[in-house]
């Protein structure tokens, strides 16, 4: 019997509020993420983010917590990596608009803006470090030009280092960012891949002999196959090449199409001029940039020739 007089109890309550005479009415409205304008940068680069939240919808964020700039923060035993944004001094948030535009925004057509070419939020930093605890005193941080997680990116360099910047330095950021942020659109499914870009190369056998890639008999063969480097040490010009062997074939297309979309947005005309002189090579590299700018109306080789 109690267990009837319970329901009976529930059931005149849910009558009662579902009554004309206590209706729940209209629901609050949700706000928005943020704020704008969040601080006291000049009133020029507080204007250029609001206009570009309202172009675009993209947040461009230079107060903001750690929750924001970690989508998750692992835990652990004090040998965790951890990642930290320092925040940047408003002063210096037009200079680094500015910097992200003549790297980056220029080269986006406005469709591609307004679609997912600009992230939901781009956090602009000061500095992003990682803590190694046991590391001996001035060794103990990692630091790092971006960070990507989710639909956010942080760029770090939102200080006076801005202002001084040499044209070199500025393409060699330019560069660095580049590379993350086509890795974020791919990843992403942003931007594809065209399918005629794999069958190019053969990836059905391995590339070279046992013999390493040192060999020039063995990189010439690797070239005429239509692959290229993987990196390139800006300190001392070394070449790296993502294959070493048969082991290392299983992501021969995946480590291709990074190599790839590295050379078409990063390396100049000239540097490219002595690969291209390989017909599958061309023949690939022909393949990217026509499709980016057909279907996407990018004009990589912009991007990749830029010059301050």
């Amino acid at each position: 019997m109690k267990h009837i007089f319970l329901i009976g109890c529930i059931s005149s309550i849910l009558l009662f509020s579902c009554s004309k005479d206590n209706e729940i009415g209209a629901p609050a409205p949700i706000g928005p993420d943020y704020v704008l304008p969040q601080g006291n940068a000049p009133k020029e680069a507080n204007d250029k983010i609001q206009q570009l939240y309202n172009n675009y919808g993209s947040y461009f964020l230079y107060v903001f917590t750690q929750k924001d700039f970690e989508w998750t923060q692992a835990s652990g035993t004090s040998a965790s990596k951890i990642d930290t944004a320092v925040l940047g001094n408003p002063a210096y948030a037009g200079d680094m608009l500015n910097f992200l535009n003549d790297v980056w925004l220029k080269f986006l057509p406005e469709d591609f803006r307004k679609s997912q070419g600009i992230p939901y939020r781009v956090l602009m930093a000061d500095t992003i470090k990682q803590y190694r605890p046991g590391m001996p005193p001035g060794r103990e941080y990692l630091y790092f030009d971006y960070k990507v997680v989710g639909k956010s990116i942080t760029f770090a360099g939102m200080n006076a280092s801005l202002r001084t910047m040499t044209p070199a330095e500025k393409v060699a950021k330019k560069n660095i960012l580049t590379s993350a942020i086509w890795s974020y659109y791919i990843s992403n499914n942003i931007l594809d891949i065209p399918a005629a870009f794999y069958t190019v190369s053969n990836y059905a056998t391995a590339a070279a002999p046992t013999a390493p890639l040192s060999m020039p008999d063995n990189l010439e063969a690797f070239r005429n196959r239509g692959f290229l480097p993987t990196s390139y040490d800006p300190i001392s010009g070394r070449i790296g090449e993502w294959y070493y062997g048969t082991y290392s074939w299983g992501t021969a297309k995946s480590n291709d199409i990074t190599s790839f979309i590295m050379h078409i947005t990063t390396r100049t005309d000239a540097q490219m001029q002595p690969y291209l002189q390989y017909p599958l090579i061309k023949q690939k590299f022909d393949i990217l940039v026509d499709y980016y700018k057909t279907k996407y109306h990018i004009d990589v080789r912009a991007i990749a020739n830029a010059a301050y």
